[in-house]
């Protein structure tokens, strides 16, 4: 067959055509959210034009219906959500406001809004929106039954002569638009429309759908419009946190009589006065500094963040800067940490400049706010990820490369500046460890776990000084040249003597939360070269003098640098107490003899002995070790028994109890009127019992006074 006749034949028509556009519009609200998300679209529309300031309103006044430009009109004249911004659009605003999906933002990285569609959400609410703004009010028709068939909406021109008469003289039809630019910027209309034709600003007027629709069945009311703000207000505290433009937001409320009231009014304030910037030699360029949030509803409420952006510069991360190019994406990460008041970790999350929504998918388990020019479902709900259907996603692998290779510098550099400020007394030092991610938070978030492995790998590495002194919590050491404190499970005297100890000798003992310490035993790369407080640690501290220290304290750390065995490293330590208040020195020296009585041989027994006593007030974990160290004949520390205190009686027992001609030891035994002395009745008794044992190791005879009485 020639090609002529091939070109001759009739064929049905092949090839893929568009959906009609109502049938777009119904998938995108099938995708995204009825609820705040709405509110979050226009406020990163405002943001986009670098506006500054967002009002909603919510109006339930109705209109008139007998000047409009035309009847199909009427059904719009009823309630109404507006919302305002201080930006006025561009032409290309316009153009991209009709171009559903095929957003003129795409291939810009400093807008938020660059996904195109997110505008068209506000269709969950209305079937015909409204655009004031520049030099045109606008009405968009998707299912052109108002101005025609064919005919998706309406466009009036200010500088139009008989777009301004109408605009001036259809009063019904104009009076809303009318009202609300009085409201948001005092102005007056025919100042706006006839004399400037032009308005600083875009009112969006969304006329409450109160009849389904073939765009939508669902219907808004009063309360559903109070369901929109309360959902907004959930997140009000987080809203303006990373937005670029945007520091203010308010709901309005307006009743059928007029009268105006503000249910919130949220602002962001970042004093400049304070700002830490990264070097130059950084491989990324970093800049922290406090944000205030302030909330007024009912009462005033304000909080203070500290905020960190951090963008990789590039040629440092190849991959990055190939996707950077290729999306139009920035690689920057923000972090924002509560500084005035304690927060649960586990309501912290992510955030594409605005917060997406609160469910477990966005949770990190970190104690910071994170936000990232991610790469978003086209719900914009969640982050894509590379599970196992989207290995080859590059806005997938954009994101986990986000979170691998800067976010662990992003968190460095929030913890680095968190500790330059709180040596500058700006911030309390207690932030500073808050802001370390707590492991037992992020254990069973697999993806987040890792991110927490990966921030202390980067905090490690480097060596910095980042653990605050005891003595002085506003300086700060690094791992290496800290001491940390023991980890295991001690008195609190105890430790406060180890403490103080410690500081007196000029140690870098460091004090650490739990959460720290349980970090540095999982993350830190080398822990054989850490210095931790031990009973040898202190023993070597020891060797000096403890000739400072309170009674107490040396007790608390006689029981330390006892309790792991090693006694023998005891040697030259003067730890050793004796009931006089005196502590003498662990040598094999008798002038450092330390004598432990028993319930067998009390220390009653050897009266003219007491200043050799170990104190009876000693701890029973003392006592014992002490006792052990007497079994081992280590040092001159003894366990009396029989012979020592036969021993002891005839070194120290005064000449005048001794007969002076036959040696004999006497004593009074007293009689009913004279007691003897207490320690006479505990040494008859002793007598009593061990006689035959005594007499093997005294060279004298025992006799009781009376015996040599006629």
């Amino acid at each position: 067959m020639s090609s002529k006749q091939r070109k001759k034949r009739s064929r049905p028509s092949f090839g893929a055509t568009a959906p009609p556009f109502i049938d777009y519009l119904k998938d995108i609200l099938r995708r995204y959210p009825d609820g705040g998300q709405i509110l979050k679209e226009l406020i990163q529309n405002a943001d986009d034009a670098q506006a500054t300031k967002v009002v909603f309103i919510h109006d339930e006044r109705s209109y008139g219906t007998e000047s409009l430009w035309n009847d199909e009109l009427q059904k719009f004249q009823g309630p109404a959500l507006y919302a305002y911004n201080d930006a006025a659009f561009t032409d290309e605003d316009w153009e991209g406001i009709q171009n559903v999906g095929r957003s003129v933002k795409r291939n810009d990285p400093t807008k938020v809004g660059r996904f195109g569609i997110g505008f068209n959400s506000v269709y969950h609410t209305t079937d015909v929106p409204g655009i004031f703004s520049s030099g045109y009010l606008g009405l968009m028709d998707p299912q052109e039954k108002v101005f025609g068939e064919r005919t998706g909406g309406f466009q009036w021109c200010l500088k139009d002569t008989e777009d301004q008469e109408a605009l001036m003289n259809l009063h019904d039809q104009f009076q809303p638009f009318r009202d609300i630019v009085s409201l948001v910027s005092g102005q007056d209309w025919s100042e706006v429309v006839q004399e400037h034709q032009h308005f600083e600003g875009t009112v969006f007027r969304f006329p409450l759908r109160n009849e389904a629709s073939v765009i939508s069945d669902n219907l808004y009311d009063s309360d559903r419009v109070v369901e929109l703000f309360d959902s907004f207000i959930a997140d009000a505290d987080l809203s303006l946190l990373f937005l670029k433009s945007v520091t203010s937001v308010s709901l309005k409320y307006i009743d059928v009589n007029g009268t105006v009231t503000t249910r919130l009014d949220v602002t962001c304030s970042a004093p400049t006065e304070i700002t830490l910037e990264s070097d130059d030699l950084s491989i990324i360029d970093s800049l922290t500094r406090f944000k205030q949030i302030t909330l007024n509803s009912e009462i005033e409420e304000k909080s203070k963040w500290l905020v960190t952006t951090c963008t990789m510069k590039e040629g440092h991360v190849e991959e990055l800067d190939v996707l950077s190019e290729k999306l139009s994406f920035i690689p920057r990460v923000d972090l924002a940490f509560p500084c005035d008041k304690m927060r649960d970790c586990s309501q912290s999350r992510l955030s594409c400049f605005l917060p997406l929504p609160n469910n477990e998918s966005n949770k990190t388990g970190l104690p910071v706010h994170i936000n990232a020019y991610f790469g978003l479902t086209d719900n914009r709900r969640h982050i894509k990820w590379q599970e196992e259907d989207q290995k080859h996603d590059e806005q997938a692998q954009w994101n986990e490369l986000l979170i691998k290779e800067v976010l662990p510098h992003a968190y460095f550099m929030i913890i680095k500046d968190a500790i330059t400020l709180a040596q500058m007394s700006v911030l309390p030092v207690s932030s500073v460890y808050e802001l370390w991610p707590d492991i037992a938070q992020t254990q069973h978030k697999e993806k987040w776990h890792d991110v927490t492995l990966d921030v202390f790998h980067q905090l490690f590495k480097v060596n910095e000084a980042i653990l605050s002194l005891a003595k002085d919590e506003r300086q700060f050491v690094s791992p290496s040249e800290a001491v940390f404190p023991c980890n295991d499970s001690r008195s609190t005297d105890i430790l406060s003597a180890i403490k103080k100890t410690l500081i007196n000798y000029g140690e870098n003992l460091v004090a650490l939360p739990a959460s720290v310490e349980h970090a540095i035993n999982m993350a830190y790369p080398d822990q054989s070269s850490l210095n931790y407080v031990t009973p040898s640690y202190i023993r070597n501290i020891l060797r000096n003098d403890v000739y400072a220290m309170d009674r107490e304290d040396k007790l608390c750390l006689l029981e330390y640098v006892l309790s792991d065995g090693n006694y023998k490293e005891l040697s030259g330590l003067q730890l050793l107490p004796l009931s006089n208040g005196s502590f003498i020195s662990f040598t094999s020296s008798t002038e450092d003899t330390a004598l432990i009585d028993s319930k067998d041989f009390p220390r009653i027994l050897l009266p003219f002995c007491s200043h050799l006593f170990i104190p009876e007030d000693l701890s029973t974990t003392c006592k014992a070790h002490l006792e052990q160290i007497g079994r081992k004949n280590l040092f001159k520390v003894i366990n009396i028994d029989a012979r020592r205190v036969a021993a002891y009686m005839r070194e120290f027992l005064p000449t005048d109890w001794k007969q002076p001609t036959t040696g004999v030891v006497v004593w009074d035994v007293g009689n009913d009127q004279h007691p003897p002395p207490k320690w006479i009745q505990e040494f008859w008794k002793f007598l009593n019992t061990h006689f035959n044992e005594l007499c093997q190791f005294i060279d004298m005879p025992l006799i009781p006074v009376p015996t040599l009485q006629p």
